[in-house]
């Protein structure tokens, strides 16, 4: 019972504070009972994180080898260049992987992908990497599945339980710059500390129920409810008129910040505020189209994209469907070597660090492939690992009729999509 307590307060006090950097040791774990043929998994040293894979890892007999992340999320430090490919070569020779394991290939997070050069890697190591599922939750199926993912596996995810731990970490940051003002107007302080949690597990909780944002309709619902009940209390207690406009805009301010925090603040959007100000959605500035020419159909790029933005087509190069579909994490650009990646918006967020000559990339004129737009909205389904452009839907005209009829009816979501395979 003691145990159980202290690991349910450790896991507690780390969900609360996962903004904040907590490095553990770096290094190779042994997990059960592991020999020469036993998988090997990758993550950087971020506690949380190892502690959750030590967890899920536990049934199995296998290998977890921890690299420098600097004791953040392996999704943050490689955006950031602080885990990147000599991490992860630092780790494998530092740990004498190669003396321990026959086989030469790591099982790595698909989130550590826009710093990882694999083709680095394995020039240097001779292992391979290997990207699982997006989520540890669904390592143990992936194992059982005979290290295979399925659709969903691929495909970033953002369930109740990681919204509401995202709610509870980003409202602490939020209570504690209030700290100060606890000295001078404690009342007010411990209240609106207290709205800030309110605030954000309603948002998160409400996730799926909130409209989607676009013109602020999200960030506008959720400020309207907040009115009403704060004009439901009003009543009740008889409020006076100064009171009700002071936490009426307390409200307005709280809610402001956690719609500019949903800028970036999960795996399923990424923007800046300024868009957000201008336009009032979350989409990405990025939006990839892919030079034919240069493409060499490796599709190393469809293998770590986390929001289905493209696809391959049956027989020739890698197309961009859906890039509004597109969260900026330039997974698909740190994954091709053939320099084949352009970007049609012509803007870019710019926090992504591990690419070199990024600005250029993402600046040259694309024009000379306005015909690849054809392939926006195309149907799509999943083929093996990778999605593919589904033809067989597609009428006599083209991809381009295709686009036209997406726009009279709602596109399916990729979790829609029939599974035709189960394969970090």
């Amino acid at each position: 019972m003691l145990e159980w307590l202290r690991v349910k307060l450790y896991e507690t006090f780390h969900v609360f504070f996962r903004h904040f950097n907590f490095p553990c040791t770096l290094g190779l774990r042994r997990i059960g009972n592991p020999d020469d043929r036993s998988p090997v998994f990758l993550s950087g040293n971020y506690t949380l994180t190892v502690h959750r894979l030590l967890k899920v890892l536990a049934p199995f007999d296998c290998y977890l080898l921890v690299a420098n992340s600097k004791g953040s999320n392996v999704w943050c430090a490689a955006g950031m260049n602080e885990y990147n490919e000599y991490d992860v070569i630092d780790a494998i020779n530092v740990s004498n992987l190669k003396d321990m394991v026959a086989g030469r290939r790591i099982i790595a997070p698909p989130y550590a992908a826009p710093g990882i050069d694999v083709e680095e890697v394995t020039r240097q190591t001779g292992f391979k990497l290997a990207w699982g599922p997006t989520h540890l939750d669904d390592i143990p199926d992936y194992i059982r599945a005979n290290y295979r993912r399925t659709s969903e596996m691929t495909l970033a995810q953002f369930g109740f339980i990681d919204r509401m731990e995202q709610a509870l970490s980003t409202a602490l940051v939020y209570c504690m710059t209030l700290f100060p003002v606890a000295f001078f107007y404690p009342q007010y302080a411990l209240i609106s500390m207290g709205l800030i949690f309110l605030l954000h597990l309603t948002w998160f909780a409400f996730w799926d129920v909130l409209p989607e944002e676009r013109h602020w309709a999200k960030t506008l619902t959720h400020l309207a409810a907040s009115w009403t009940a704060l004009g439901g209390v009003a009543l009740y207690t008889q409020m006076p008129m100064a009171e009700l406009a002071l936490w009426a805009v307390t409200l307005a301010v709280i809610v402001l910040l956690i719609s500019l925090d949903g800028c970036g603040s999960s795996t399923i959007f990424k923007t800046t505020p300024k868009r957000w100000l201008k336009k009032g959605d979350y989409r990405s500035h990025f939006e990839p189209i892919i030079d034919p020419v240069k493409c060499t159909s490796c599709y190393d790029c469809l293998y770590v994209c986390p929001k289905g933005v493209l696809a391959r087509l049956p027989k020739g190069p890698a197309v961009s469907v859906r890039p509004d579909q597109c969260i900026e994490c330039l997974a698909c650009v740190k994954a091709c070597q053939d320099d084949a990646f352009y970007n049609t918006s012509q803007e870019w967020k710019g926090d992504v660090k591990s690419i070199a000559d990024l600005e250029n990339i993402m600046t040259r004129d694309w024009h000379h492939l306005d015909d690849e737009t054809r392939w926006i909205g195309a149907p799509i389904k999943f083929q093996g690992q990778t999605l593919v452009v589904d033809q067989t839907e597609m009428t006599p005209d083209g991809a381009q009729r295709a686009v036209t009829r997406k726009k009279r009816r709602p596109t399916p979501r990729i979790s829609e999509v029939p599974n035709a395979s189960v394969s970090d």
